[in-house]
């Protein structure tokens, strides 16, 4: 399926023009609401009645393997094709409606019409996949060009919900889906060791989002998702050095979750979820996650990591030890989100000061964010909205919570017209202020570094950051907010 929005065509050299496969992309277009759900969904998802609308955009990935020219054509619109990349390339407006540019390596884009960054093109000129960087894997589970689904795979079962999954649970596990596989299946790595996906292939989850079974027939769509959703790839219960790399991720649900993990790896993904509380890149209670080189589409927050578990309840470990959230870190990655672009706290242990209730050393680096890709149609937040709710840099303390030693640096925000929310939220908030269930209010945040930080197509009205500060500065009893640091270049 196409929406027939865009087309997409490369040259090499010495080459003539090749026309690039371009399909449908489900997107969330970020208007929550409380309209009960059309009789369809409520069949299909058991009468769940939190969800987001959503919509069709388009989606354009190739490998790159040496430099190509790239030309992009929205056929009809005759206004000028807007474009946003990972890093900066010079691009030719060759005709109304259409952009040329090269490609000298691998690039994550955005190419929208006007404005209009929801229904957007996402295209990624993948680097080639790399070997399997395991040794000698004890057990290997390939999946080769074509569709994979419960149905005609002996790997993939279903777990007590129904929803289709590749349980994990040995050592030394190495798992290829290669180019031109698809898979319709959750990966839930539970307690293994050495564990590594990879291939170049795609996850794609497409088929259990809300209409697929019709076509994705109406223009907007609804974002729900059933109890039991499981994100693409879960990493849980004490498993350790996992590396996922190289693939498409087409999600019902999150991306990436990790829970008791230690020593995880991320490089080079494409994130695309679409439904309510759909995150790119979920963390709590892990440590030592390292994330490089991903392209992230998320209906709700892109990269973010809590000390206990959040408001999905199914999403949790129970019985394991409690333990802080320490060292993540992301680099050299796009992302656009309908929420918040990095949340970084919030939900912790209640009535537990210091070990194991800290979130800690966290990095984000060299990123290009698009936040919020989603509020033109949608009317302006009021205030007290605002000010609890939206931020692109979101670090909240709830629940006890110590949040310290977080780094964000060499980072360009572009400013989506009509985003009303904040540039920086930080907040420790009172037991009468918390959300989500916690049940004490927060404790600290302390030592946040902010460094050339880059905002682009800011307008005047919209350059307002003086509401850093949700909660008060430290009072002397140990509670608030302190050492917050802007270098010069971040205003």
């Amino acid at each position: 399926m196409n929406t027939g929005d865009f087309i997409v065509e490369t040259r090499r050299q010495g080459e003539d023009w090749q026309p690039m496969p371009v399909t449908i992309l489900p997107v969330g277009s970020g208007t929550i609401t409380n309209t009960p759900f059309p009789p369809q969904v409520l069949r299909e998802f058991g009468g769940i009645e939190e969800g987001v609308t959503m919509t069709l955009a388009s989606l354009c990935l190739f490998f790159w393997e040496e430099p190509v020219e790239v030309r992009v054509t929205a056929p009809g619109f005759d206004g000028e094709l807007g474009i946003s990349a990972r890093s900066d390339i010079p691009f030719r407006r060759s005709a109304p409606g259409r952009v040329e540019f090269t490609l000298d390596g691998p690039e994550m884009l955005l190419l929208r019409k006007g404005d209009d960054y929801v229904r957007g093109l996402s295209l990624w000129a993948r680097p080639m996949p790399a070997a399997p960087l395991g040794k000698a894997p004890r057990q290997i589970l390939r999946f080769g060009p074509g569709f994979h689904t419960a149905g005609n795979s002996p790997l993939i079962g279903r777990d007590r919900y129904g929803a289709p999954v590749v349980p994990i649970t040995g050592d030394d596990t190495l798992v290829v889906i290669e180019p031109g596989a698809r898979v319709e299946a959750a990966f839930d790595i539970r307690c293994a060791k050495r564990v590594e996906i990879c291939g170049g292939g795609c996850i794609d989850l497409t088929a259990r989002l809300p209409h697929a079974g019709s076509g994705f027939p109406d223009a907007i769509l609804w974002g729900a998702f059933r109890e039991g959703a499981l994100p693409a790839v879960y990493v849980h219960g004490g498993a350790e050095d996992v590396t996922v790399r190289d693939l498409v991720m087409i999600c019902d649900f999150r991306g990436v979750c990790t829970r008791f993990a230690s020593r995880v790896r991320l490089s080079n993904l494409g994130i695309f979820t679409t439904t309510t509380n759909a995150d790119g890149v979920n963390m709590c209670a892990s440590e030592d996650i390292a994330a490089d080189s991903l392209y992230i589409r998320s209906q709700d927050d892109c990269f973010c990591a809590y000390n206990n578990c959040d408001s999905i309840p199914w999403l949790w470990d129970e019985g394991m030890p409690l333990r802080p959230m320490r060292r993540a870190s992301l680099t050299r990655s796009l992302v656009g989100c309908n929420c918040r672009a990095f949340v970084f706290g919030g939900h912790g242990f209640s009535g537990v000061r210091g070990e194991p209730n800290v979130l800690e050393e966290i990095e984000v680096s060299d990123c290009r964010v698009l936040g919020n890709v989603a509020p033109h149609d949608k009317p302006p937040p009021p205030e007290a909205y605002r000010r609890r709710w939206s931020g692109i840099f979101r670090i909240l303390s709830q629940s006890d919570e110590l949040v310290r030693n977080l780094r964000f640096h060499d980072i360009v925000v572009e400013w989506v017209p009509g985003y009303a929310g904040s540039a920086y939220h930080l907040c420790v908030r009172t037991k009468e202020q918390v959300s989500y269930k916690e049940k004490t209010g927060g404790w600290r945040i302390e030592d946040v570094s902010f460094e050339d930080i880059e905002w682009r197509n800011v307008p005047p009205h919209d350059r307002r950051i003086e509401d850093v500060l949700a909660a008060p500065p430290d009072d002397g009893t140990g509670i608030g907010i302190r050492r917050i640091q802007f270098s010069e270049g971040t205003p």
